[in-house]
């Protein structure tokens, strides 16, 4: 398989791409490629194609369009992924795994619970690293969309807005509220688009699930186990994977 690389200005009809001075830097610094060597170009929308590099002088490259690649296609359902903000890598993983499992966007929320503090979530170099890591795992997965990751805001405040058709809070066992089997999906449409909410390591607070169900969001449960926090991405997106045969 060809190295890939990010391309954000890619634009078939123009036929040549420099690449973003991060990406230049791995191509010609860590993976020591050069003029006349193929690679692959991806812009983040769905477009790939396989490229030879023309230039290439320390954080400057640019490459040659070949031909277009055959890529995965998008999800055909729009999942939205609101993250509670997990502790060091762990949010890392969760970032990560949420990409490769072919969500739209990740939407990180401060929840009763969150054991991070709220100048540290908020910071743009929290922001900045959960996008390295996205498009990191968006490289490692082959998919061809970089999803979007919003700045850390209350979880309160997420509530308002108008994201997902469907609304999922993924509930732990103990959580006091009613809750479903999250198969009881299939006997429910398909939706366009679908929001899962994920809790923190301490879980959700009494106020945040009564908020969310009067907010209209679904309570659905994996079953009787507590799963980590981190883990509930892979979790939840493949039990969804598989009741709507995404």
């Amino acid at each position: 398989m060809l190295p890939r690389f990010y391309a954000p200005d890619l634009d078939a009809d123009i036929g040549r791409v420099a690449l973003p001075i991060d990406e230049a830097r791995h191509l010609t610094r860590v993976l020591r490629l050069g003029a006349g060597d193929e690679v692959s170009v991806f812009d983040g929308r769905g477009a790939e194609f396989r490229a030879v590099v023309e230039v290439a002088v320390r954080d400057t490259v640019a490459v040659q369009l070949l031909e277009p690649v055959p890529v995965p296609l998008p999800l055909p359902i729009e999942i939205f992924v609101v993250q509670a903000v997990l502790k060091g890598s762990s949010m890392d993983d969760a970032v990560r795994d949420a990409t490769m499992m072919g969500a739209a966007a990740i939407h990180p929320v401060l929840t009763a619970h969150t054991d991070v503090k709220t100048m540290v979530a908020t910071r743009a170099a929290a922001l900045d690293r959960w996008r390295r890591i996205a498009l990191a795992a968006v490289k490692q997965s082959r998919r061809a969309t970089l999803p979007t990751i919003e700045p850390a805001r209350a979880f309160a405040d997420w509530l308002s807005s108008p994201a997902g058709e469907l609304r999922l809070l993924f509930a732990e066992p103990s959580v006091a509220c009613p809750t479903r089997a999250v198969r009881s999906l299939l006997a429910k449409p398909v939706p366009a688009s679908a929001a899962i909410l994920l809790g923190p390591e301490g879980g959700w607070s009494s106020g945040e699930v009564d908020a969310a169900v009067a907010g209209g969001c679904i309570g659905v449960t994996l079953g009787p186990l507590t799963l980590r926090a981190e883990s509930m991405p892979v979790a939840a997106l493949a039990a969804l994977g598989a009741i709507w045969q995404m």
